[in-house]
């Protein structure tokens, strides 16, 4: 008996050292270099951090909405949570760069041992595997180094499916009340979640009926609770889907919920020009060709954002667990392993709806993803363990390791070696923070104008100026084209040729050989880098 116990403390020791190798492998991988990989700022990064910044400084957003459950933004919306959370980052190190990727940098860390505590279960090889995977997975490790907002969803999601998880096998009421929290978060993280948790919720509660009832009570405090939370946003779909219009009494809450210019899934769609059986065209070109979007922000050129066979293996995990759903009297979940994978199944199934209603992307899918690691995961464990013990199943296990690893390994080294110079310098403008800093140096000018040959140029120009909100709130010069706000000017910043003071010279800051002299102007270049160009403009008499 003892030497069994002294067996089974080192066998805990060993596996307790190999999760922390994993761990701190997935940790390097995202903390080298940071924040300047990936290199330059994106729009959406620049939004989030102005909303957080405002949202700090007056208790409003830029547009003056106090305290909104989402923002109106540039027009059509964005999801809130990621500026709340930032919010004491940019108290603490300021408006910058390190303070709005912080938080994903935090939270995609995390991710990995919270992701071996919810599939513990499935035993030390399958638990262990699935965390090396998703330390090493392009998607996730790219995700976890930029400040895009909807990149928090991952983790809430996979917070509140650890709890449930936790819920489900304890049965104990604390773990039941909360459970259901996170995922009332995640709508704030993503409004892609409205379509996801309908689905999830369901199967969950077709799945483990039985306990549920034995716990009803404490079942029905946690979907009260998580009421509470998601009320905010349900008011938001309320007002702007159904009723079109504000209700009376939301003016005396504490939140605000403001109405969009402009519903933000039609006006994907419709920018694609996509009719409902070209999006399904696009979306199922966009899976077959492993995720791949063509976009350069959560992708390599070259690698897939997840690994090669990881379809293949969802398709079997999702046939095996179709299988067991489909046939008589099959216990379900019955075991701790069976709980873990149908939780991951569920979350799985409840994200193919985006499939019909939206034009996808890496980060419009991003329900997807993990799910299906795990389901991978588990059906190559599920395998290897039903094969015929004559088969060799420790060396099979070590080929499916170093497979991992391997491709793992490739796609890291290209991420630090060349990706830095790729084709991401332009998409996410690099150079443009120095350019601000000397377009506001320029000498004997009131007025720069700013290249509109950019995303939401009135955006970094909040940023890289830090303006303050409280004049940009009250002094705000827009005018609203096709559903999105057209900001004239931020200060002695502005963005379009007709809002110039007439016969005066002004400073510029456009794209590398944008400006052009004409029979109106002479231009000066003052300061030039790879990709802009700042200088005064000289009127002609």
């Amino acid at each position: 008996m003892v030497a069994i116990k002294s067996l089974q403390k080192k066998q805990h020791l060993g596996v307790t050292l190999l999760l922390l190798f994993i761990i701190g492998i997935g940790v390097w991988i995202r903390i080298a270099h940071f924040p300047k990989i990936p290199p330059g700022f994106n729009q959406d990064e620049a939004c989030t951090a102005v909303e957080a910044f405002a949202l700090s400084e007056t208790g409003k957003d830029k547009w003056g909405d106090a305290w909104p459950a989402y923002f109106r933004s540039w027009g059509s919306g964005q999801n809130v949570l990621m500026a709340y959370l930032i919010i004491p980052f940019i108290k603490v190190f300021g408006l910058n760069i390190f303070s709005i990727r912080i938080l994903p940098l935090i939270l995609g860390i995390l991710t990995l041992p919270l992701l071996y505590g919810a599939v513990r279960a499935l035993g030390r090889y399958a638990s262990l595997l699935t965390v090396f995977v998703v330390a090493v997975v392009p998607w996730h490790f790219m995700l976890s180094r930029w400040g895009l907002e909807s990149n928090l969803v991952p983790f809430f999601m996979l917070l509140g499916c650890a709890m449930v998880i936790q819920a489900i096998n304890t049965q104990k009421p604390a773990w039941i009340a909360a459970c259901l929290v996170p995922f009332a978060l995640s709508l704030y993280a993503y409004g892609t979640t409205v379509v996801v948790l309908p689905g999830l919720l369901l199967l969950l509660l077709l799945a483990f009926r039985k306990r549920i009832a034995l716990r009803w009570p404490y079942w029905l405090a946690a979907v009260g609770l998580f009421a509470v939370v998601a009320a905010p946003f349900a008011l938001v779909i309320l007002e702007n889907f159904i009723l079109h219009k504000n209700l009376a009494w939301t003016d005396k809450l504490f939140f605000s919920t403001p109405l969009l210019e402009v519903n933000r899934l039609q006006q994907v769609n419709e920018a694609n020009q996509q009719h409902e059986w070209q999006m399904l065209r696009h979306n199922w070109a966009f899976v077959n060709s492993g995720f791949n979007d063509g976009s350069s922000y959560n992708m390599i050129q070259g690698f897939r954002p997840l690994f090669s066979f990881t379809i293949l293996l969802f398709v079997v995990a999702l046939a095996v667990m179709l299988y067991r759903v489909l046939r008589p009297k099959w216990p379900v979940a019955e075991s701790r392993r069976d709980v873990v994978a149908w939780v991951f199944f569920a979350w799985a199934v409840a994200s193919l709806p985006l499939f019909f209603v939206i034009d996808l992307n890496i980060n419009r899918f991003n329900h997807f993803y993990l799910p299906c690691l795990v389901l991978s995961v588990w059906v190559i464990d599920l395998i290897i363990r039903n094969i015929n013990d004559n088969v060799p199943k420790t060396a099979i296990r070590a080929v499916v390791v170093l497979w991992f690893a391997v491709e793992g390994g490739l796609v890291v080294r290209d991420y630090f070696a060349e990706y830095p110079s790729s084709r991401i310098r332009e998409d996410f403008n690099v150079g443009l923070k120095e350019a601000f800093d000397e377009a506001e140096r320029l000498p004997g000018v009131r007025q720069v104008l700013v290249t509109t040959h950019m995303p939401l140029p009135y955006v970094y120009t909040l940023f890289f100026s830090k303006y303050p909100p409280a004049r940009f709130q009250q002094d705000k010069s827009y005018e609203l084209v096709n559903g999105l706000y057209d900001v004239k000017r931020v200060g002695k910043f502005v963005f379009a040729e007709s809002t110039l003071e007439p016969g005066r010279d002004f400073g510029y800051l456009m794209r590398k050989n944008q400006m052009q002299d004409t029979d109106k102007w002479r231009h000066e270049p003052l300061f030039g880098n790879d990709y802009w160009e700042v200088g005064i403009v000289r009127v002609l008499p």
